[in-house]
């Protein structure tokens, strides 16, 4: 027969084991093999590195004024001053944008919330420039 201070000896082991383990980290796992050039992957919690590939690489920012775009234009449909069903004419400008592109065409009336799906899904420039057009008149005055 197991005394009481030994049993309870046995509970205060077995609870601090228990402990230990679940504060122990839980494994990684290998990090993926994705077609980038560089990544860094954070742990926003604890700021403890997940994952990397040549982390000190300079790259230039891929996409980053449609980012900004889409700040600005989501800024735009807060403040009320754009909707998203809007209808926008493509201009010629924005049509013949260089890059990836929506596809949208000359003349054609597109929503403001269409343009941003290309804008985001697609990374279309097309689609960028009409956005910043319809918020602020021209490209320039966008910029």
């Amino acid at each position: 027969m197991i005394a009481r201070h030994h049993f309870a000896f046995l509970l205060v082991l077995l609870f601090c084991t228990s402990a230990a383990n679940a504060a122990a980290p839980m494994p990684v796992p290998a990090p993926p093999i994705i077609g980038a050039k560089s990544y860094l992957l954070i742990d926003n919690t604890t700021g403890r590195e997940i994952a990397a590939l040549n982390p000190d690489m300079q790259l230039a920012p891929a996409s980053l004024t449609k980012i900004m775009t889409t700040y600005v234009v989501f800024g735009a449909l807060q403040r009320g001053t754009i909707n998203l069903d809007d209808e926008v004419t493509v201009s010629e400008i924005a049509w013949r944008t260089p890059g990836s592109r929506m596809f949208i065409e000359v003349g054609s009336r597109v929503t403001v919330h269409d343009l941003l799906l290309g804008m985001i899904v697609q990374s279309g420039n097309d689609a960028s420039v009409a956005l910043a057009e319809h918020v602020a008149g021209t490209e320039s005055a966008f910029a």
